[in-house]
C-alpha cells in the first residue's frame, strides 16, 4: 500500500523509541502551529470588524471556540497527556468544528444547497488538513480527509427550505453553484489531503532512514573517531586512496609492562584496565586537539593537525602528551590506595609529512604512514630508556616553543639511536 511504511532494515526498539520521541514532538509542534494560526485568524476577524464597523456575535464565538479549543490542545500535547489518542480525538474535534460552524451558522438555511460552498467554513479544511501533516501521520490525515469531506458533503447537499428563486443570479455564474462545481471543489480537498498523507507517509520513512542511519553512525564511530568519519566524507574517497601529503605531528602511548601486568590479572579486569586506559587517554588528547587514529592493543596512534595543519599542531601534541602522563600517574596513584598494581605510561611525540589517506579494496582502513609514524613510535619506546614517561623530538620541541612554568622538567638528549634507524635524533625528556 501506498501509506504503509514498513521499517527499514536493521530496525532496532532503540529505533522505535526514538521515532517515538520524534512523533510526540511532532505533535507538539504541530498543536503550538494550530494555535497560532487560531490566534492569526482571530486577529484577522478583530481587525476586519473594525475595519467594516460591524460586529457579528457568531463570528466572535467562532473566533474564541477555536482559540480555545487549539490552546487546549497545545496544552495537552505539551503535557504528553494521552499521547497516543489525543492526536486522534484532535482530527475528530476538527472535523465536528467546521462541520458546526456551518451547520449552526446563521447562513445554512438561508442558503439554497450547493450555494454554501460559499460559505467560508469548508474551505477551512485546507488549514486543518495542514496542520495534521505537521505530525507526519499518513493514517490519520487519511481519516481527517474522509471526514471533512462528509462535513463537506452535508453542508452543501444537505437539503434546504431557502427560496432559491430569491438567489437568482446570472446564468453564466450558476454554474459556480452547480452540483458538478461542487463535486469538484470536494475532489479537490480529498485529494489535498490524499497528496498530503502521500506526503506524510513519504516523511515518515525518510525520518526512519535518518533515525537508523544516525544510530549506525553513531556505533560506528565507536570503532572510528567522529573527527576521522568526518574528514573521510567531507573527501574525496579516490583521492584518499591515492593518498595526502600532510604535515602532521603524531602522538604514540603505551602502557609499560602491559603484558606481565596482565598475567596476574583476570581477563575481565584485563578489560576494565585497558578501557579506563583509553578513556583517560582520549579525554586528554581530544582537549587538546587531537584525533585519536586507532587503539593498538594497550596503545594508541593519535594525530594532530587534521583536517589541515596548524601552527599549534606540537604545542597541543606536547600539553595533551604531559596532560596523559599527569593523569596516568593520578591513576596508578589510585590503583595503588585500592591495593592494585601501579600503571605506566611511555609517550612518544613527533612531527614530520606522513602520507593520509584509505588503505585497501574491498574494506577500506584510514591511516597515516611514513617515517614520522616510526619515529613516534620509538621516541615513545625509548621513554624507557630514558625513565621518561614523554619523549618529545627536538623538531616537535623547537615548533611548540616550550618556555614559561613546567620547562625545567625538559632535558635534552643528543644523538639518540632508535631502534631500527641508522640516524641519530635529537630528543627531549619530559620527567
Amino acid at each position: 500500500m501506498l501509506l504503509k511504511v514498513e521499517p527499514p532494515d536493521g530496525w532496532s526498539s532503540q529505533d522505535g523509541r526514538v521515532l517515538f520521541d520524534a512523533e510526540r514532538e511532532a505533535e507538539r509542534f504541530a498543536a503550538n502551529a494550530r494555535l497560532a494560526f487560531s490566534l492569526a485568524i482571530a486577529a484577522l476577524m478583530l481587525v476586519l470588524s473594525i475595519v467594516i464597523g460591524r460586529w457579528n456575535d457568531w463570528v466572535a464565538m467562532i473566533a474564541i471556540a477555536n482559540v480555545a479549543i487549539s490552546a487546549l490542545s497545545a496544552f495537552l500535547a505539551r503535557a504528553s497527556v494521552f499521547p497516543r489518542i489525543l492526536p486522534w480525538l484532535g482530527v475528530c474535534a476538527d472535523a465536528l468544528l467546521l462541520f458546526g460552524i456551518g451547520w449552526f451558522g446563521p447562513w445554512l438555511e438561508n442558503l439554497p444547497a450547493g450555494m454554501r460552498s460559499a460559505l467560508v467554513s469548508p474551505w477551512g479544511a485546507f488549514l486543518l488538513l495542514a496542520v495534521t501533516s505537521l505530525g507526519l501521520n499518513a493514517w490519520r490525515l487519511l481519516v481527517q480527509t474522509v471526514l471533512l469531506g462528509l462535513a463537506i458533503s452535508l453542508l452543501i447537499w444537505w437539503p434546504s427550505s431557502a427560496n432559491e428563486a430569491g438567489f437568482a443570479i446570472d446564468p453564466r455564474l450558476q454554474l459556480l453553484f452547480s452540483d458538478g462545481s461542487n463535486v469538484t471543489r470536494l475532489a479537490i480537498v480529498l485529494l489535498t489531503g490524499l497528496a498530503m498523507a502521500l506526503a506524510a507517509s513519504r516523511a515518515r520513512k525518510t525520518l526512519m532512514l535518518a533515525i537508523r542511519t544516525a544510530r549506525e553512525r553513531a556505533v560506528l564511530e565507536r570503532f572510528n573517531s567522529a573527527e576521522i568519519n568526518r574528514y573521510v566524507l567531507s573527501s574525496n574517497v579516490d583521492t584518499l586512496r591515492n593518498g595526502i601529503r600532510q604535515r602532521v605531528c603524531v602522538l604514540f602511548a603505551d602502557i609499560r609492562g602491559f603484558t606481565t601486568l596482565s598475567e596476574t590479572l583476570d581477563p575481565s579486569e584485563v578489560v576494565t584496565l585497558l578501557n579506563a586506559f583509553r578513556t583517560r587517554a582520549e579525554q586528554a588528547i581530544t582537549a587538546h586537539g587531537g584525533v585519536i587514529d586507532k587503539f593498538i592493543g594497550d596503545g594508541l596512534l593519535a594525530i594532530f593537525g587534521l583536517p589541515s595543519p596548524a601552527p599549534g599542531d606540537a604545542g597541543n601534541a606536547i600539553k595533551a602528551a604531559t596532560a596523559l602522563a599527569a593523569t596516568i600517574d593520578t591513576w596508578s596513584l589510585e590503583r595503588q590506595a585500592n591495593g592494585e598494581q601501579p600503571v605506566e605510561v611511555g609517550i612518544g611525540v613527533h612531527v614530520g609529512e606522513v602520507f593520509v589517506g584509505l588503505l585497501g579494496d574491498q574494506r577500506y582502513e584510514f591511516t597515516v604512514i611514513g617515517d614520522a609514524v616510526n619515529v613516534g613510535q620509538r621516541l615513545q619506546a625509548e621513554s624507557r630508556h630514558l625513565n621518561a614517561s614523554v619523549v618529545v623530538s627536538a623538531t616537535a620541541f623547537d615548533d611548540a616553543k616550550i618556555g614559561g612554568p613546567g620547562a625545567d622538567r625538559w632535558s635534552r638528549h643528543e644523538g639518540l639511536r632508535l631502534r631500527g634507524r641508522s640516524e641519530t635524533i635529537d630528543a627531549y625528556a619530559y620527567r
